[in-house]
């Protein structure tokens, strides 16, 4: 049987999972406390015994009388045993009542922070979904952004390489014509020497006098050769 100080001095170790401290430490202070009044009541039954034992050991000539004592005795003894055994059933009681309550506050805490786990997990799930939403949408409007670009500088090519070749044929269809315009001019004319030499000396800018072309009768009329140049004569 445990005494009081023993209750007293107990310590259990801690576990994350197990009961609060603080309640098993009250818990204790009301066993020990009553453990404490227990251990008075033994004690005083047992001065009783005492008294009744030396009463016994006083009247042991008187036969009646010792056995009246034992049966006295007997009786206390019984009814000391019955009491302790009421008071000890009772102190049982009432811890396997207050372990019970606990048990359930215990159960009670743990559900509602399940609860609250729970809730948490799913506001961050729906947080986590709309973030999710968010950012597909962000991508695709990117992606539409980057593909519209795509098209247009494709069309932007596309109309380039049509001017471009709008441009070659244009300027193919010139070279053509300068060069067909080319194959028509001669590679050399034929000259003599002589016509050469007049073609090479006319001075075609220089404008001739007028009394040239007013007076026919004091000047003869210029000479032109047969491809249309003025015949000019050097004195």
């Amino acid at each position: 049987m445990f005494t009081a100080d023993e209750i007293k001095n107990v310590s259990f170790s801690k576990s994350m999972s197990g009961y609060k401290p603080e309640e098993v430490e009250v818990f204790l202070d009301k066993v020990e406390s009553d453990y404490q009044n227990f251990e008075k009541i033994v004690n005083e039954y047992k001065a009783e015994v005492a008294r009744l034992q030396n009463e016994i050991d006083t009247a042991e000539h008187s036969k009646n009388s010792i056995q009246s004592v034992l049966l006295n005795a007997q009786k206390l003894a019984e009814q000391i045993v019955a009491d302790a055994k009421a008071q000890s059933d009772e102190m049982i009681s009432n811890a396997e009542a207050k372990i019970a309550a606990l048990a359930e506050q215990e159960k009670e805490m743990v559900a509602t922070f399940e609860l609250k786990s729970a809730e948490r997990k799913t506001n961050l799930e729906a947080e986590l979904a709309e973030m999710v939403k968010n950012a597909k949408l962000q991508a695709d409007s990117i992606t539409a952004a980057a593909n519209d670009s795509v098209e247009r500088q494709q069309v932007l090519f596309d109309k380039l390489k049509l001017e471009v070749a709008a441009f070659k044929s244009a300027v193919t269809s010139k070279y053509k014509e300068h060069l067909s315009i080319l194959q028509e001019i001669p590679d050399a004319v034929q000259m003599d020497p002589e016509r050469m030499a007049q073609v090479i000396t006319a001075r075609l800018n220089e404008v001739p006098p007028a009394e040239n072309f007013i007076n026919p009768v004091e000047t003869s009329a210029p000479e032109i050769d047969d491809n249309g140049f003025l015949v000019t004569t050097e004195e």
